[in-house]
């Protein structure tokens, strides 16, 4: 094993533990030391995103970014068979993809990441947990470049819109922004149904269980350990969050808003009626007044009647003669 030629710092970066493998579809989880000796290997930490992986199944893949104009990756390998290869970006700061706290961070990365693969029109159903090892002697490795790239140096270089890609064709990280989204809407509502004594074991349960649901749904899921680590994250959020206590709060502010927004209607509408002195239908009650006068009531009389004062009575009269 020619170590000599791995990238800068790549064994340091390693998780302590990556998943790896010889042969795809059988995947292991070794110590650094042996898991560096196979063909595949995990880079990015768990829940950690410091490198952006693309896998191109086609003849000349090595310089697909340079076909698509796009910047130059840290390194490739490519299979001596059949010319596919991985392409690798580096980023300048890694990021945590767990924190519900850093969604946005995430959609962000997921849009850049999945704008990345359009362009370099990368296969969506790659995973992204493995990648060929740039250590071992079976691939062609070449490093382009030491340079780590932000997030926004990448993104000069693309077009967002319409991205990251929802639905079951979720790629990469575009996973993790579904889950987070489809997840945390359910759970502000859900976890009502488990407020008791000790309810946060099942609370857990419920939530692991309905990552595992939603991640199902994606042609390509996520690893276990991301199911494990979102569903930790949104479970221990919930629970911070939304408490008893605080939904009792909750109601009862709302219900005290209602009240004062109720009170000031009734108060607005009886500026309405009252406005203007409250100032009777002439039109209305004129006929019955000139009834009653004819059958030879006094306007004291006609006023009591119709609830109105003499003087109105007396005024009525004088315009209705004029």
């Amino acid at each position: 094993m020619n170590f000599a030629r791995c990238p800068l710092d790549f064994i340091n970066l390693l998780p302590r533990k990556p998943y790896c493998t010889d042969v795809l579809g059988v995947t292991d989880i070794r110590p650094k030391p042996i898991a560096i000796k196979k063909k595949y290997i995990q880079i990015n930490q768990p829940c950690i995103t410091a490198y952006f992986i693309f896998d191109i199944d086609r003849e000349g893949a090595v310089l697909a970014w340079h076909d698509s104009n796009l910047p130059t990756p840290y390194w490739t390998c490519k299979n001596p068979k059949n010319g596919h290869a991985h392409i690798v970006y580096r980023l300048k700061i890694p990021f945590c993809t767990s924190s519900m706290a850093h969604l946005e961070p995430i959609r962000y990365a997921a849009a850049i990441q999945s704008a990345l693969a359009q362009r370099l029109k990368a296969d969506r159903g790659y995973a992204g947990l493995l990648t060929k090892n740039p250590c071992h002697p079976h691939w062609q490795y070449h490093q382009w470049t030491e340079y780590e790239y932000t997030l926004d140096e990448l993104a000069n270089y693309l077009d967002l819109r319409g991205h990251p890609i929802k639905g079951p064709e979720s790629f990469g990280l575009g996973r993790n922004c579904a889950l987070f989204d489809n997840v945390r809407h359910w759970a502000y509502k859900a976890i009502r149904e488990f407020w008791g004594p000790n309810y946060k074991h099942n609370w857990n349960d419920a939530v692991y269980s309905y990552v595992e649901a939603i991640n199902a749904q994606f042609i390509v899921p996520l690893p276990i350990s991301e199911v494990r680590a979102i569903a930790k994250s949104v479970s221990k959020w919930t629970c911070r969050k939304f408490t008893p206590e605080r939904f009792r709060q909750s109601q009862a502010a709302k219900g005290k808003k209602g009240g004062l927004a109720g009170l000031k209607e009734n108060k607005a509408k009886a500026g309405r009626i009252s406005k203007g002195g409250g100032r009777p239908n002439k039109k209305a009650l004129l006929p019955k007044v000139l009834e009653l006068k004819a059958a030879g009531c006094s306007n004291r009389v006609i006023a009591e009647s119709l609830k109105l004062s003499p003087s109105t009575i007396s005024l009525w009269f004088r315009t209705s003669e004029q």
